[in-house]
């Protein structure tokens, strides 16, 4: 009995001590949760933190010492303003923004940046002054540095050709290289009939453009643009060059160019005759396998057959030439002149008759000793417009020759037969 009454007195202290334990744990957690309510309400005494919508989709375009910011203002009616930040935050830009229902563009250009990589934050406001979290892109600016890169020599497209009619002149560019495929255009500029400076832009596509305001006389400007990225918002341009465009001047610098100067015929065989003029190689007279004349077209002498038919362009009369044997021997005639300071074309008619083979050309021009000359036709009895082209950088003494050279031992049948007729001779300007 006393045992019994000795385990009801234990379960009762039992029940009272887990009873205190948990009124103690209740009123300590009860006690802390009040400290740390006090603190909080401490912190947002003056309201709770609020943030604006961040900008979404965030881009940095390239520029010329500027850039384009672009970003969509999607999600918070409240934003009223953005600014950009930069350098370490020490330079910004503020844009005010007028909210509409849908989607808002932030299209914001910075001038005036050195060339340079930067990173840009960008925050949004409202007019409280609540702030977004910062979203940051990294943007570069291009400028002298990189135009510097943009050479001239090879990456300028350049206008190889201006065929001019009064005010219509159709320019030809040259061929795509590895650079001037990823260009953006050319620029060409020019004066018009008006008197006043014009531009035209030559895709990478065009070979050619026209132009139908050309005041006659007035030269070309000519540049290629690019970007050093796709993105740019602005184009860089290699250095400007000159186009002077060619003017005749044959009648100025030659004479008896078309060979119409009382034509000698070709009555007699292995024979120089005297071309009006024109002074021969080897000197004028009778010399055995050595023929040269000027005939009429169509018409047949002993020396060279039955000369060519006229064409268009031709006069009454053309130059004719026949050297067979003499192996490394030469026959032809040249004028010597002086030109002054610019870029010339040669242009010329010929055509071969019998054989291309045996023979090279000494047609073209020779400056300094120095002989240039275009090949044969590739075929008989087909006429080839030849064009030379040579730029002097002062003025100079030029030989111009129409002839050949005998390459092999062999004799008439096996010989070429050239003529050659309508000689012009085309000046431009030097670049400035």
């Amino acid at each position: 009995m006393y045992n019994n009454k000795k385990r009801i007195i234990m379960n009762t202290i039992k029940k009272y001590f887990v009873q205190a334990f948990v009124f103690l744990f209740v009123a300590g957690a009860i006690s802390s949760c009040t400290s740390m309510d006090e603190g909080y309400k401490d912190f947002i005494k003056d309201g709770e933190i609020s943030y604006t919508g961040k900008i979404d989709s965030l881009h940095i375009y390239s520029g010329k010492n500027r850039v384009k910011v672009e970003g969509l203002i999607i999600s918070d009616p409240k934003v009223s303003e953005v600014r950009v930040f930069w350098n370490n935050r020490k330079d910004s830009v503020v844009e005010l923004i007028n909210r509409t229902a849908g989607i808002d563009k932030l299209s914001v250009i910075i001038p005036n940046l050195t060339e340079n990589i930067y990173n840009f934050e960008v925050i949004t406001y409202d007019k409280l002054g609540n702030s977004s979290v910062s979203v940051s892109k990294v943007g570069t600016t291009y400028g002298m540095r990189y135009e510097a890169t943009l050479l001239a020599a090879i990456m300028n497209r350049k206008v190889v050709n201006a065929d001019v009619n009064g005010a219509n002149a159709n320019l030809t560019l040259d061929g795509l290289n590895d650079f001037t495929r990823n260009s953006v255009y050319t620029k060409v500029t020019y004066t018009a009939t008006d008197n006043l400076k014009k531009e035209v832009l030559v895709l990478p596509s065009q070979t050619t453009v026209s132009i139908s305001d050309y005041k006659t006389g007035s030269d070309f400007d000519y540049s290629t643009a690019y970007k050093p990225n796709s993105g740019s918002i602005d184009v860089f341009y290699t250095p400007e060059v000159f186009f002077g465009v060619p003017t005749e001047v044959t009648s100025t610098y030659l004479s008896n160019f078309a060979f119409e100067t009382s034509p000698t015929g070709a009555a007699t065989d292995n024979y120089i005759y005297d071309v009006p003029n024109w002074t021969e190689s080897p000197v004028t007279g009778t010399l055995t396998y050595y023929k040269l004349g000027t005939i009429n077209y169509g018409s047949t002498t002993t020396p060279f057959g039955i000369a060519p038919a006229a064409n268009a362009k031709g006069g009454t009369a053309l130059l004719g030439i026949k050297l067979h044997w003499s192996p490394n021997s030469e026959l032809y005639i040249e004028q010597t002149i002086t030109l002054p300071a610019g870029k010339y074309t040669l242009q010329w008619e010929s055509i071969i008759k019998q054989t291309v083979a045996n023979g090279s050309s000494l047609m073209g021009y020779v400056i300094d000793g120095v002989g240039i000359y275009s090949p044969f036709p590739a075929a008989v009895d087909t006429w080839k417009n030849n064009n030379l082209l040579f730029e002097l950088s002062g003025s100079k003494t030029v030989k111009i020759r129409m002839g050949y050279k005998k390459t092999a031992d062999k004799g008439g049948a096996e010989s070429p037969i050239l003529f050659v007729d309508n000689i012009k001779l085309l000046h431009a300007k030097n670049s400035r």
